[in-house]
């Protein structure tokens, strides 16, 4: 063989591999390891992974707005639009910016479709049970009824107006807004379109355990998302979800609480009773295309239990769950089926068929 008879060879064997690197994977370069940052907000340890880039400028942009939606949309800071609504509830109107509109109007979306079980207006019983996390609730008593009633009568979405021009008004003094149930969802979406924006297909968004797998896992294409068991540890599963482009968003007893003769006293507070909701459940997982529904979703299934939760994912369409009740029975939506790997023999799948 001749040196330029095997040049063009050699030359054409790096054409027909770039060819098919190109036809393969031509809209994204996969990196060896993905960059990410970590930084503690919305009350919690929020990660972006990035697998398809190396640009930390995009990081520093989602991890920017991601700050932008806390400034605006946390009932703490005491000049974000919540905290202003709150202070002026009973009293009056107050404009906010466009994303704290857009949010309130899903939010009272959620309320009418699951009938109260989710309300932004929880504040109140929020604030008088005061759950924190885990080990930060060595000393705590359960409120007096009087106390929950008195708390239970300023919780009432339908007393939250939205008005023209960006204008939102509680209507009476007391009420307490508090977005804790959807704002991380919400916040998960516009991470994932500053993501696209950018040209980037393939990443991890986690804003502490509200997972948005966004796009497809560099060369298995499926992402593993494991299902946390509420009975044990954290990083402890009950099975692994395979997802492609999709947001998985967990709700549990095991979160936040603290326990009294032996009672677990969780975070998720039931609107119509002003106590931790007693519906059967330990933890729902709930995938969806759109993490603000999700969020949302996650608390009400919770608060619903499994069968009025089953029904309600019947009529909206394009949302699966995974229900854990407390005796370890797991029921899953039949789309999930071939998606979930049981890792835990203790817990009993139930195919959730609808």
């Amino acid at each position: 063989m001749n040196m330029k008879y095997k040049f063009k060879t050699v030359l054409a064997l790096i054409v027909l591999i770039c060819l098919c690197i190109v036809s393969t994977g031509c809209e994204r370069q996969i990196v060896s390891e993905p960059i990410s940052k970590t930084e503690f907000m919305m009350d919690t340890v929020i990660t972006i992974k990035l697998y398809d880039s190396k640009n930390e400028k995009t990081l520093e942009e989602a991890f920017d707005r991601l700050r932008q939606i806390e400034n605006r949309m946390s009932k703490t800071i005491t000049d974000s639009d919540v905290s202003k609504i709150n202070q002026n509830a009973g009293k009056n109107p107050v404009k906010v910016h466009g994303d704290v509109y857009y949010v309130l109007k899903k939010s009272i979306e959620f309320a009418e479709l699951t009938d109260g079980a989710y309300d932004p207006t929880i504040g109140p019983l929020v604030e008088l049970w005061n759950i924190k996390e885990e080990g930060e609730n060595e000393v705590h008593l359960i409120p007096e009824k009087e106390k929950i009633y008195e708390a239970m009568n300023k919780v009432d979405y339908k007393k939250l107006e939205l008005l023209d021009d960006n204008n939102v008004f509680l209507k009476e003094e007391g009420m307490i807004l508090d977005l804790g149930g959807i704002v991380k969802g919400y916040a998960a979406d516009e991470v994932k379109k500053i993501l696209k924006d950018k040209g980037i297909n393939s990443a991890i968004i986690d804003l502490g355990g509200n997972i948005y797998a966004y796009g497809e896992k560099p060369k298995d294409k499926y992402w593993k998302i494991g299902i946390q068991n509420p009975f044990e540890f954290r990083g402890s599963y009950v099975g692994i979800m395979s997802v492609v482009d999709s947001s998985i968003v967990t709700s549990g007893d095991y979160e936040r609480y603290f326990e009294v003769d032996g009672k677990r006293y969780h975070h998720i507070i039931d609107p119509k009773t002003g106590y931790p909701a007693e519906s059967g459940l330990s933890a729902v997982s709930v995938v969806t295309k759109n993490s603000i529904d999700g969020d949302a979703l996650s608390t009400s299934l919770f608060i619903l239990g499994r069968e009025k939760g089953t029904e309600l994912i019947k009529k909206l369409g394009n949302v699966d769950a995974i229900f854990i009740d407390k005796d370890g029975k797991t029921y899953i939506s039949p789309d999930l089926k071939d998606k979930f790997e049981l890792k835990n023999e203790k817990f009993n799948i139930i195919n959730n068929e609808y």
